[in-house]
């Protein structure tokens, strides 16, 4: 499967090219957010790797893309860095899709300037991108399963360690593995993988899986999204009509109107039930391609129940999980299906293939509208005002200042910006990043002031991401400017000089 010189594809080198400059001309816009920043300013302030261990716990994933932030770090300090790594992660798990996918030039192209991979998982520097290039790599080299599963385990053990999602789809792609190596003989499979390569190749992954979880068990003073005890046990129909929707939102990207409308939910979940089933019936005579594909689905969306409903990063894995499997299904021939369950189900799949080309087009032209609508809007509107500020406040040389910011975690990417730590009035104490525990406590704009006023360390440059309407007699206060040109809404900010009010005695 390797290019060879004189059969250079140029549509398919055109395509990665234009993905790249793409993704550097966006990368070098992007404004980064408290949620790419938090990572790198652990990665570049913690004092020690036990100290890295301890902070990076409250992040709630696992730990790969922490360990090449930190990795980074040890080369330059300087945020862009993770930036053009991300672009690199982003633009090798594209190039395995375009030249070694099953699809046609144009859904190629649609795919790549698609929501997921030209914008969602190649601007905003997340461990989204490294975990496409796993699932990827995987599909690359599934065939090899028939005579060695060594790189496959590796691959997914690799993937487990990137995010939930892709721990969740590497779970099910190694539960298909088994399936077909079980059933062997009833899916005509011949595997030549002897029993120390299963062997070697099952530790892989359960070592790499269980670091995984690990890493998603935070410490007990966590926070996060209720840290290891925020769970949804209970049954309850809105909800569960809320997750189905996610697979609609994830596939076509036109959000369900009204999530807390019943009958909009409602609607909407029959939608992505009859989705779902299509695609279903369309891999039914393709045994473990669709037995991943029911689990991989219906894990994630379980998932999405039980804990966190999620944005588009997180549910878009379903569409990942589409095509992944649209891409595996291409290794397999088609077998009988049987007519015991229903006389009817041949005659119905026939029916769905002659439509699957036509449906995943309308699919794939939906994620397309969404890419281009978020990489344009990221450069016309900045993600995030915490540049911006940070600009300011070295073009004024007012970063000299003692500067206190508060709410900590929408201020932190200010401090990665600068490349220096802020006071937190939430911990009361300077800082970069914030970890989501009991000790970090929320704070009025009173307490935030009387604070500054105990601290008597002056001139202060106060930040806040909402209007300062609270005054203390013992201060004197200067607006500065507002920053409000901003995507994320409580990454706005304004900027107050403070000083002694020396008139009182």
């Amino acid at each position: 499967m390797v290019l060879k010189l004189n059969k250079v594809r140029y549509f398919e080198a055109g395509l990665l090219l234009a993905f790249f400059l793409l993704g550097l001309g966006g990368i070098l816009n992007h404004a980064m957010w408290r949620d790419e920043l938090n990572g790198w300013l652990i990665a570049r302030d913690s004092l020690s790797l036990g100290d890295f261990w301890h902070n990076v716990r409250y992040e709630g994933h696992p730990l790969l893309w922490y360990l090449c932030l930190l990795a980074l770090n040890q080369i330059t300090s300087h945020p862009l860095a993770m930036q053009l790594f991300h672009l690199v992660l982003a633009t090798l798990a594209i190039s395995l899709f375009i030249f070694y996918s099953p699809f046609t030039r144009l859904q190629k192209l649609l795919f790549c300037l698609g929501y997921l991979p030209i914008y969602e998982y190649l601007l905003i520097s997340r461990n989204y991108a490294i975990g496409l290039l796993f699932l990827f790599a995987f599909c690359w080299i599934f065939p090899r399963r028939k005579k060695d599963y060594l790189a496959l385990s590796f691959i997914l053990a690799l993937m487990a360690n990137t995010n939930a999602y892709a721990l969740l789809i590497s779970v099910c792609l190694a539960m298909a593995l088994g399936y077909e190596y079980f059933f062997r003989r009833f899916l005509g499979f011949r595997s030549q993988a002897s029993k120390l390569n299963m062997g070697l190749s099952i530790i892989i992954f359960a070592v790499g899986l269980g670091l995984s979880i690990i890493m998603l068990f935070p410490p007990a003073d966590s926070l996060l999204q209720g840290g290891a005890e925020q769970w949804f046990w209970q049954w309850d129909g809105h909800r569960f009509n809320q997750a189905l929707t996610r697979l609609w939102n994830s596939y076509i990207l036109i959000l369900v109107p009204g999530d807390s409308q019943p009958w909009a939910v409602g609607l909407f979940a029959i939608l992505s039930t009859l989705i779902l089933s299509f695609w279903l019936i369309f891999l039914v005579d393709r045994p473990v391609i669709f037995v991943f594909y029911l689990l991989a689905t219906g894990v994630i969306l379980l998932f999405t129940y039980l804990k966190f409903l999620g944005s588009p990063r997180h549910y878009g894995h379903l569409y990942l999980i589409l095509i992944s499997a649209l891409w595996l299904k291409t290794y397999y021939q088609p077998m009988a299906l049987t007519t015991k369950l229903s006389h009817r189900l041949p005659r119905l799949q026939a029916w769905v293939k002659k439509r699957a080309s036509f449906c995943l087009m309308i699919i794939l032209i939906c994620q397309l509208l969404a890419g281009l609508v978020g990489y344009i809007r990221d450069l016309t509107l900045p993600y995030s005002a915490s540049r911006a500020v940070a600009y300011y406040l070295q073009e004024q040389r007012l970063d000299h200042n003692f500067l206190v910011g508060s709410e900590d975690f929408a201020v932190s990417p200010i401090s990665g910006y600068l490349g220096q730590k802020i006071y937190y009035p939430e911990s009361q104490g300077l800082g970069s990043f914030v970890l989501f525990n009991r000790q970090r406590q929320g704070v009025s704009q009173a307490e935030i002031l009387r604070q500054i006023q105990t601290l008597a360390k002056f001139p202060t440059v106060l930040i806040l991401n909402h209007p300062l309407d609270t005054q203390s007699p013992g201060l004197e206060f200067q607006f500065l400017a507002d920053f409000k040109h901003s995507f994320i809404g409580n990454e706005q900010y304004y900027l107050y000089q403070i000083s002694p009010n020396v008139s009182i005695p």
